[in-house]
Formats: structure tokens, C-alpha cells, sequence
């Protein structure tokens, strides 16, 4: 998880352990990601814990971090997709006629702002945006409005 090491980043990566996820700490220093990981793994009980220290703005840092921790093949991008995207697009079509029939609802997505303004170095993004678009254009088409 990129930021990680400090503030809220920490905070999600623990919480993220302690649901029993494998968590990579990441942030630019080997002692302060080194220190984010005991932290992470104390807070959690989880020993599923690594860290990779690099500056992802950078060609080097983003190269040490990858050298660390290997890129999403094919089948872990579609994971990612069908649980962040595809389980939105579900939960919508079930709910969506109900609160059309009442005349009322909301839809509610956690993303980030990271959706609208990516950074470089997080290709979590992505999937942030695809969820928000789609629940959109599901909404739209459905509704009439977003």
C-alpha cells in the first residue's frame, strides 16, 4: 500500500491486516518503513506484513519497490476488478429497482479522490475510477440521471 508508513496510510494498512489481508508497507525510507511494518504487524497480530521502501515518484524508488514487491499478473488485476468494480455493479442492479419502485435511495461508493486525480504511482486508481464511472453510467441508464 503506497503512504503507508505514517498517518492514516498506516491506519488503513493495519486495519487492512487485521481483516487478514497481506499488507506491503511502502514509503520512502528503509528505517521509517521498517518501523511501519513492526507497527502494522504489533497493531494487527498479522505476521502477513512486508515492507519495500522506495520514492514511487521516482524511476529508482518505483525500480527498488518493483523489485520487492513483483506487479499484479492478469489474473490478480481481474481479482482486484471483480471485488472493487463488479461487487459495486452487483449490489447496484439488486438494490437499484427497490429505491426506484420508493421513489428514493442513495448509492454510496468508498473511493478516494485518487478516482478523479490519479497519482503516477497508484494504479489502484484505476479501479477507483472504473467503480465510480460505472455506478454512474448504471445509474444513468437506469434512472435517468446520475
Amino acid at each position: 500500500m503506497t503512504g503507508s508508513a505514517q498517518g492514516i496510510g498506516l491506519a488503513i494498512a493495519t486495519g487492512l491486516a487485521r481483516a487478514g489481508a497481506r499488507v506491503v508497507v511502502n514509503g520512502r525510507g528503509e528505517e521509517r518503513v521498517a518501523d511501519a511494518v513492526r507497527t502494522v504487524r504489533a497493531g494487527s497480530g498479522s505476521e502477513d506484513v512486508t515492507g519495500a521502501a522506495g520514492d514511487l515518484a521516482t524511476e529508482r524508488g518505483a525500480a527498488d519497490v518493483l523489485r520487492a514487491v513483483p506487479a499484479l499478473d492478469d489474473a490478480e488485476w481481474r481479482r482486484h476488478f471483480e471485488v472493487n468494480v463488479l461487487s459495486a455493479v452487483r449490489l447496484v442492479r439488486a438494490y437499484l429497482p427497490g429505491m426506484k419502485e420508493r421513489g428514493w435511495g442513495r448509492i454510496l461508493d468508498l473511493a478516494s479522490d485518487s478516482a478523479v486525480a490519479v497519482p503516477a504511482e497508484m494504479t489502484t486508481g484505476v479501479i477507483h475510477w472504473q467503480l465510480v464511472a460505472v455506478r454512474e453510467n448504471q445509474v444513468a441508464d437506469d434512472c435517468g440521471s446520475t
